[in-house]
């Protein structure tokens, strides 16, 4: 798998390149991909450092933005270079999370994560499922 989203990256990359802005959306429902999805989002930021990249979290993988998370502090360097994520607040609800207990920095997506998906589609987004 890792090989097939290096494949895909490349190629998004690559057709961004002298082109208008990259917009990238990174869709991640799995808590044991929280660290490839992190790794995807430094490599198309090395690549791109003007690429909007959007990052919707929902179902098992909402528990990767706790405060207390152990890959809290790669979660926040990512938002501190721009990376917008949004969290479903309905898998919030579900996994008994409080809104608090998420990082700083993170949205709370009321209309839920695959709305949201949805709406980012519709805006020009590259979906990319981790």
């Amino acid at each position: 798998m890792r090989h097939w989203l290096v494949l895909l990256f490349s190629f998004l990359l690559v057709s961004g390149a002298g082109a208008e802005q990259i917009k990238v959306l990174l869709h991640l429902d799995q808590a044991d991909q929280a660290m490839t999805l992190i790794n995807v989002v430094e490599e198309i930021i090395k690549a791109n450092p003007d690429a909007d990249v959007q990052v919707v979290v929902h179902g098992a993988a909402v528990t990767r933005l706790r405060r207390d998370d152990y890959l809290n502090a790669d979660f926040q360097r990512i938002i501190d270079r721009g990376v917008h994520i949004g969290v479903c607040n309905v898998s919030m609800t579900r996994k008994g999370m409080l809104h608090d207990s998420i990082l700083t920095g993170v949205a709370l997506l009321t209309e839920g994560g695959i709305a949201r998906i949805l709406a980012l589609q519709k805006q020009g987004y590259s979906y990319i499922k981790i």
